[in-house]
């Protein structure tokens, strides 16, 4: 590795060891061209593997991650005891609802049933990642209720602007069969709070982040309080 890979990795390998629940695992790192970065070792689920690739995404140096983490759990356990775990994690959090179910099969977890919207989803995900036994999941779950895109545009552009106060325009919105396009130009943070926003709308299957962050300008952006 030349200089400049081994301050990357020594950068990368700090991080990992600064997080609270990455630290006691001694993760390996190594730097290639091109920015691709590999991690190896074992961790004891699933959400810590996706933890460390999000930490090592953060750096912009880097393009690609091979992540080769092995998931590992203590003694045995087959797929009725996996199921088992993540369905108690699911009924634990009151942000996944009911209707969220889960089957096993060899080994893989697919998420089952029905949400609201996609932000549902992805809370889903990651609460079925932090169960023991985890190595592999999907989601099969599917939004529920159907909006047509042109309520379901309104909708969002509403709740975007009681939120939110943006001059408006700045923040387009543009609907396609549920898949709800962002664009526009914000600062990093409001951008990444329209869509989060705009995924907690009833109806909404999956957002896309289009918006430029380049230009950021606060001023013009203030969080309405309640």
């Amino acid at each position: 590795m030349t200089a400049k890979h081994d301050m990357l990795s020594e950068q990368i390998c700090q991080k990992l060891q600064e997080d609270q629940g990455l630290g006691v695992y001694d993760l390996k790192v190594r730097v290639y061209q091109d920015g691709v970065v590999q991690v190896q070792g074992i961790v004891d689920v699933l959400e810590e593997k996706l933890r460390a690739e999000q930490l090592i995404s953060s750096f912009p140096e880097v393009k690609k991650i091979e992540n080769d983490i092995t998931v590992c759990t203590d003694g045995g356990i087959d797929d009725e005891d996996v199921a088992f775990e993540v369905s108690e994690e699911l009924r634990a959090n009151p942000e996944v609802p009911d209707s969220v179910g889960v089957r096993v099969v060899g080994g893989e977890v697919q998420l089952v049933g029905s949400v609201s919207n996609c932000n549902e989803v992805e809370e889903a995900l990651e609460t079925a990642a932090k169960a023991r036994g985890v190595r592999e999941i999907s989601s099969l779950l599917k939004v529920a209720e159907t909006v047509d895109d042109v309520t379901l545009t309104n909708q969002v552009q509403s709740v975007l602007t009681d939120e939110l106060a943006i001059i408006p325009g700045r923040i387009r919105v543009k609907v396609d069969d549920g898949v709800v396009t962002l664009s526009g130009n914000t600062p990093k943070e409001v951008a990444l709070e329209a869509v989060d926003i705009a995924g907690s709308v009833t109806g909404v299957k999956r957002v896309v982040n289009q918006i430029d962050d380049s230009q950021p300008n606060p001023a013009d952006y203030v969080k309405m309080e309640d």
